[in-house]
């Protein structure tokens, strides 16, 4: 993935995203393109050369993001929430985020701080309800009645 940018919104978008894929490469806006990135993120939303970056890369078919240019991407960056393996992504199809960035706030202070742990405890129950319990409906129902317990008490 490509991070085109520099500044804060650059170091978050790289910085969530690292979670995710092999690698996140950064670079300042170019004026020339020796690359082929998987994913295209343009992060600087009034960069005058947005549009034209835009066009090129889904031109080649490569996915873009232009920050809060809905009309010039060709997929949503949601406001993720990541806690070890536990992500949470919020999006509003690019019509308001603000509102996805206040609910990500919302649910970020919702989610129990050992969420890492909780995890654990789910990988846990799960493999041993796998060997005890043949009935896929069954092992589900167990499952989330423990684990709401659980959570109840985090």
């Amino acid at each position: 993935m490509l991070v085109v940018g520099e500044g804060p919104e650059a170091d978050r978008k790289a910085e969530k995203m690292a979670p995710f894929c092999r690698e996140v490469r950064r670079c300042p806006y170019p004026s020339t393109w020796t690359e082929r990135p998987a994913l295209v993120l343009l992060t600087e939303k009034d960069h005058p050369d947005n549009e034209a970056l835009a066009d090129h890369f889904l031109a080649l078919g490569i996915p873009v993001n232009v920050a809060d240019r809905p009309e010039l991407c060709s997929f949503r960056f949601p406001g993720l929430i990541v806690r070890g393996d536990v992500s949470v992504g919020i999006a509003t199809g690019g019509r308001a985020p603000a509102l996805a960035a206040l609910l990500r706030e919302r649910l970020e202070n919702a989610l129990p701080e050992d969420l890492e742990t909780i995890l654990d405890t789910a990988a846990g129950l799960t493999a041993r309800l796998r060997k005890t319990v043949p009935d896929p409906g069954e092992r589900g129902e167990i499952l989330r009645r423990e684990l709401r317990r659980y959570l109840d008490q985090a």
